[in-house]
């Protein structure tokens, strides 16, 4: 597990807006996507009460008396009260129709605003979206002087006509349950205000495929997705496949085939309706399969696992996409205008399924740097989809040396929740547009807008300076200020219609294309740097105390007074290699055979290509077990024949063995429920007909067990707890689980192809990055399983690696039959220790043969053990039949009154196994320990033997057997602690040798990954450690 932490620099942490540094002299710690100038008066931000933003103010000018208006209506009590919606309800005027049509309201063109009128905003949208909290905030922000902002409500835009509805400059409306659009778009015909967010495009948000063809079309990464419609809809994108258009969904046990485009699991379901939040995810078997159904968060769940659930929905149209590894975190975007973008990062649904929330309920977001491109993928998305203020969610991935985003949603108008400093950009950008947009001479101040600068430029160039106008530079290379009072008195103030330029507010500058088609670059060949100039950190707090949380990042550039100067210590990386966690025993069953329908299998299986199969699949796995079946009906057949002319010759006793091992293979496959984590099927190629060019005879290799436990899961949990706490600095402010989230850690867990490792793997990130659930979803979002992963995890095919190992056991064989007493030995006077490579007698190789005394004599005292257990087991075996126990379906112990439709198969204990199962394992490791001909012993066995009984003194204790068992595993321990350590070499030279074959994939990534972080410094990766130092 390679991890560099992530924290910002010091010196990058510097003041984005103008205001602040004058006003405060320090940094602040949060910013816009791109530079966004302020306004040039000084305003509070400390408190919720704030003051509405300020706008400078026109000169003085004789006040018009308003125009009749209906009566105001004011804010329903019910709303939750709140500071700025106590100051919306003094400053908001919630609109009442007419009891009859009127004809007084003019279509808002047709006359143009007073250059001393306000303007007048309407709100039209559903009372649930305009009356919360964050609405309010931003609208309180708004000048009084300069705007009266009008509340449609739920009656009016219900129950009311178009014609009914009131008349304004500027309209901000957009969909959500029960709103009418089509009476919204009605209304903007009608009326044609100033739009905001266009309403036509916000029925393409509605179809989520919809969206995936213009985005692509934009040049914005999205999944790899194929489109199953059964509606019609035709695709020019990507999702269309081969384009054949038949939407014809072929499903297999781990991937599904859709207009010939195949997707495999883990793959996600979507479906087509953009307000339909059931969203399905589902797993390959070689993670455990099942589904996780996600839904719009209730309480503290977002998602729910379930494991039986593998089959997709057949009904209706849906999206399947690949599912995007992104750390188990993603990225919400907010926008408002082209240029400026607020970013939080938060765990994703897939991960567990619940929701992080602080002490305020508020679910739990961090601030992210923003990349080059994904703030293009920003500009691209607001102009494109014409939506000045939406919100998408981004993927963000390491693909190689690049940095991608994937944009897997857009929605429309969105809002950020508790960010004091999002509701001041807000109401700071969405005055510049409205003024921009109905009394463009009106406007003052900076703007970080750059189609709005183009209208600036082509303005002022045909205007004469005034002598108080100036321009003030920026950190935005294009930002200006202009200060002209007169403008408010300027009878010649343009209405839209006059002012051409107006009309390019909400579009992209001239010549600059958004589209492929029109020549814009894909946003994936633009610059992947992440931009570290202060404008680009984006501000995303999850309540108003956690904007406190980058204190420390926002502070670091130097103490203050008189003191040393800081010294910083920077944690840049942390590596570790993990062994997986307690297992079963690890089983193998191997059998030569030459039967038709086996080699059929495999001809078919491999394809005709000469090579070793590794089998884990349901379906192949499934095949085999039927072709198993046939064949032990074929030789049951051939046994009986043979039984009754000679059961004693050479050919019934080779049969009865192969017969025995066939019923062993198929009672493996039918004992749980297949899946790719509880057993594997190799079949290796033993002879080949070079003139037909097929396979004659094949090994058959069935393994199972190795299965982690549930003490290895919370070894596997308890470990990832322990290097959250131990390994990281844990403060206030989140430590390791803020850095995971905001992707300035980049945590990468990646495993071998083992199912215990993999389940250890996903076990330990649950514990480090405090996660709840199931591990299939866990283990899918955030372990790597790469094919170079699983080479450098796991050598077991490295040629130079077997037979360096196979010399070892070689010498290991022949010193460790010795009938000779270790613990009288003395190093320098023994040749057998100075062969064992004992050099010391401080060695701990010296202290275990010292302990072991002779290893004759504890080989014969094993086998003689397992014997005696062996007994025991037979005769526990023989009192299946009394009816004194019952299987424990969970495989966890016995209990009183076993059903007796369970005698057949014997009793079940830990992880399904049979007492048959067990007596069998034991009977087969005593049987390959001695061989009594040669009168030598297999020292292999050895760990297998230490394996057995300690996973039985642990998981069996209620059999009876701890006594026995208690001395075996005494016993095999001394040999274990005597053989283990030396089957990797017995010399300190024979073990480098064989250490460096086997693990030099895995050392050159540790260098390559040491090396990056100390050098990179073109990417934000460091955790700061600081610490006061008496030396400059």
């Amino acid at each position: 597990m390679s991890s560099p932490n992530i924290s910002p620099k010091p010196s990058q942490n510097r003041n984005v807006t103008s205001r602040n540094k004058k006003r405060r002299g320090k940094k602040n710690k949060s910013s816009p996507m791109v530079s966004m100038p302020t306004p040039p008066v000084s305003i509070e931000t400390l408190s919720i009460s704030t003051a509405p933003v300020p706008i400078p103010a026109p000169a003085p000018a004789p006040t018009p008396t308003p125009a009749p208006s209906s009566p105001a209506r004011p804010i329903p009590s019910s709303a939750p009260s709140s500071p700025a919606r106590d100051h919306l309800r003094k400053t908001s005027e919630e609109f009442t129709p007419p009891s009859s049509p009127s004809t007084k309201y003019l279509p808002s063109t047709s006359s143009p605003p007073s250059p001393t009128s306000k303007i007048i905003l309407g709100i039209c949208a559903m009372d649930k979206k305009s009356r919360s909290k964050p609405m309010a905030e931003i609208l309180s922000r708004l000048d009084p002087s300069l705007f009266v902002i009008k509340i449609f409500g739920d009656e009016v835009i219900l129950k009311a006509t178009v014609e009914d509805w009131p008349v304004v400059d500027v309209l901000i409306a957009f969909f959500s349950s029960g709103f009418p659009l089509d009476k919204a778009e009605k209304y903007v015909s009608l009326r044609r205000p100033f739009v905001l967010n266009d309403l036509a495009m916000q029925r393409t948000l509605m179809d989520r495929r919809k969206v995936y063809d213009l985005m692509e079309a934009s040049g914005i990464d999205v999944p790899r997705h194929v489109y199953c419609s059964r509606d019609g809809y035709v695709s020019k994108g990507s999702g269309a496949g081969d384009g054949s258009n038949k939407n014809e969904l072929v499903e297999y046990d781990d991937h599904i085939e859709v207009n010939g485009v195949e997707i495999h699991k883990p793959f996600v379901e979507k479906p087509i309706d953009a307000d339909d939040h059931n969203v399905h995810i589902y797993y390959p078997q070689s993670a455990g399969g099942g589904a996780k159904k996600l839904f719009r968060k209730i309480g503290n769940r977002s998602s729910e696992f379930h494991p039986d659930v593998n089959e997709v929905r057949r009904e209706g149209s849906f999206i399947y996409e690949e599912f995007v590894e992104t750390q188990g975190t993603d990225v919400k975007m907010y926008t408002v205008g082209p240029d400026y973008g607020h970013a939080e990062a938060r765990k994703s649904p897939a991960v567990d399924g619940k929701v992080m929330r602080n002490a305020d309920g508020k679910e739990v977001r961090f601030p992210v740097i923003l990349s080059l491109r994904e703030k293009e993928i920003a500009r691209r998305i607001v102009l494109v989809f014409k939506q000045q203020v939406c919100g998408f969610d981004l993927l963000r991935v390491q693909e190689g040396d690049s940095l991608v985003s994937y944009c897997c949603d857009v929605n429309g108008w969105s809002f950020v929740k508790n960010s004091r400093k999002y509701y001041d950009d807000c109401a700071q950008l969405l005055c510049e547009y409205m003024l921009a947009a109905v009394k463009p001479r009106a406007l003052q101040g900076f703007s970080a807008i750059d189609p709005l600068l183009s209208t600036y430029a082509t303005w002022s160039s045909n205007t004469p300076e005034k002598p108080n106008s100036h321009v003030r530079s920026t950190t935005h290379p294009n930002a200006g200020s202009i200060t002209n009072p007169s403008f408010f008195d300027d009878p010649s103030t343009p209405s839209r219609d006059e002012d051409s330029e107006i009309s390019k507010i909400l579009t992209p500058k001239a010549n600059e294309p958004l589209t492929l088609e029109e020549g814009a670059k894909p946003v994936r060949e633009i610059s992947n740097a992440l931009s570290l100039d202060p404008h680009s950190r984006c501000s995303s707090v999850g309540n108003e105390e956690s904007e406190g949380l980058g204190w420390k990042e926002s502070n670091q550039n130097s103490w203050t007074g008189s003191g040393p100067v800081a010294h910083q210590e920077e944690l840049r990386c942390v590596i570790a290699v993990i062994r997986h966690g307690d297992r079963t025993p690890k089983q193998k069953l191997k059998l030569k055979v030459d039967h038709p329908l086996f080699l059929e299998y495999y001809m078919s299986t491999a394809n005709g290509s000469k090579k070793d199969l590794k089998i884990k699949a349901k379906q192949p796995l499934l095949k085999f077990l039927e072709a198993i079946k046939i064949i032990i009906i074929e030789k049951e057949l051939e046994k009986g024949k043979m039984s009754t002319l000679d059961p004693a010759t050479e050919k019934s006793k080779k049969l009865k063995k192969e017969l025995y091992k066939l019923h062993h293979m198929r009672d493996v496959l039918e004992r749980w429920k297949i899946s790719g984590l509880n057993r594997k099927l190799q079949i290796k190629p033993t002879k080949w007909n070079d003139e037909t060019d097929s396979c004659t005879q094949l090994m058959l290799i069935m393994k199972w067990g190795g299965n982690l436990t549930k003490l290895g899961e919370r070894q596997a949990l308890t470990l990832g707890q322990r290097f959250r706490h131990e390994m990281y600095p844990d403060p206030s402010g989140g430590g390791i689980l803020r850095l995971h989230s905001t992707f300035r850690h980049d945590l990468k867990i990646k495993t071998s192809d083992e199912g215990r490792v993999m389940k250890t793997a996903a076990a330990f990130a649950k514990g480090m990055l405090e996660l709840e659930g199931e591990l299939p979803p866990i283990l899918v979002s955030l372990v790597h399983k790469e094919k170079e992963s699983v080479h450098m995890l796991d050598p077991s095919g490295n040629k130079e690696v077997k037979v360096a190992l196979e010399a070892c056991k070689e010498k290991l064989h022949k010193q460790l039959q010795l009938d000779y007493d270790f613990d009288k030995a003395k190093v320098g006077e023994c040749d057998v220790l100075e062969q064992m490579g004992v050099v010391s007698e401080s060695s701990s190789m010296y202290e275990a043969l010292k302990n072991l005394r002779n290893p004759r004599t504890c080989l014969f005292s094993i086998h003689k053990t397992i014997g005696e257990l062996l007994e025991q087991l037979d005769d526990m075996l023989g009192l299946q039949g009394s009816g004194a126990e019952e299987q424990n379906e969970e495989g966890e112990g016995l209990k009183a009154g076993r059903r007796e439709d369970e005698a057949l198969s014997g009793i079940k204990l830990y992880k399904g196994e049979t007492l048959l199962e067990l007596t069998e394992r034991w009977r087969l490791l005593h049987n390959k320990l001695y061989d009594d001909e040669s009168e030598e012993f297999d020292l292999t066995k050895i760990p297998d033997v230490h394996d057995n009984v300690r996973f039985d003194m642990l998981h069996n204790p209620h059999l009876g057997l701890s006594s026995t068992l208690a001395t075996l595993y005494k016993l095999a321990k001394l040999m274990a602690d005597c053989v283990v350590p030396q089957e990797y070499g017995i010399t300190i030279k024979e073990k480098r040798e064989v250490g460096t074959k086997m693990c030099k994939a895995l050392i050159e990534k540790i260098k390559y990954d040491l090396i990056i972080a100390k050098t990179d410094n073109q990417v934000d990766m460091r955790y700061v450690i600081e610490e006061r130092s008496d030396e400059l």
